[in-house]
């Protein structure tokens, strides 16, 4: 489990597409390409706002219906995968 205080933030050579309910990440540097759906889409954003993985699984609570367990090990796979592909990457793990 990942530490709920933990901040992320895209890589420089990251760009993205917010589309209808999705988004698409490309890593300009790699060629890699992450296509979500919308929750992952959700997650995206509240990463680029800065949000806190604990702050994210909130958020989520609110807006989707869906098991607050659920909504962790969506977010945190996500931000695993993305880790993992050098996409993002830790900035911080404050209070």
């Amino acid at each position: 489990m990942r530490n709920p205080s933990s901040r992320y933030q895209a890589d420089g050579e990251v760009s993205f597409q917010k589309l209808e309910d999705s988004t698409v990440i490309v890593h300009l540097g790699t060629g890699r390409i992450h296509h979500t759906n919308a929750t992952g889409s959700r997650i995206w954003e509240l990463l680029e706002q800065g949000r806190s993985l604990g702050e994210i699984v909130e958020t989520l609570e609110k807006e989707f219906q869906a098991p607050a367990e659920q909504l962790q090990r969506e977010t945190e796979g996500f931000v695993e995968n993305l880790s993992a592909e050098k996409m993002i990457h830790l900035v911080g793990e404050g209070s």
